[in-house]
């Protein structure tokens, strides 16, 4: 994401995540690089939105994985994307401040996007 690969941002951002998080961070360096491959990210945005839209992706991630569904799977890969624009747009309409609860905010919001896609891709289909 922005000038750092993926695996150096986690690695500077891994004593500031929640201890849920921390604990996959293992995981989640070796899922990133793919991930990011298959997804555009925002370059060039400021650091309180980029460790947002990082923490909901990390959550959605830890979630899907917590689910036993895989987080690369081709009908995952383009809500990614949605997510970044949703956290994007939040951010631009909230402009929130470094106290605020916005990165909890942006964690829960990945926690319950991951339940909406696994849902809308599978679940919905075994009740119609």
């Amino acid at each position: 994401m922005g000038e750092m690969g993926n695996e150096v941002y986690l690695t500077e951002i891994q004593g500031k995540l929640p201890s849920h998080l921390y604990v996959h961070v293992p995981k989640l360096i070796s899922l990133f690089p793919q991930i990011e491959a298959l997804v555009a990210v925002p370059k060039g945005i400021p650091d309180l939105l980029r460790k947002g839209i990082y923490f909901a992706l990390l959550q959605s991630v830890v979630r899907l994985l917590d689910r036993n569904t895989d987080p690369l799977l081709p009908e995952i890969l383009p809500e990614y994307g949605e997510l970044i624009r949703s956290v994007s747009e939040t951010y631009s309409i909230l402009h929130p401040e470094t106290e605020s609860n916005w990165l909890e905010e942006c964690i829960q919001y990945g926690d319950k996007s991951a339940y909406h896609w696994e849902w809308k891709h599978f679940d919905s289909r075994e009740l119609f």
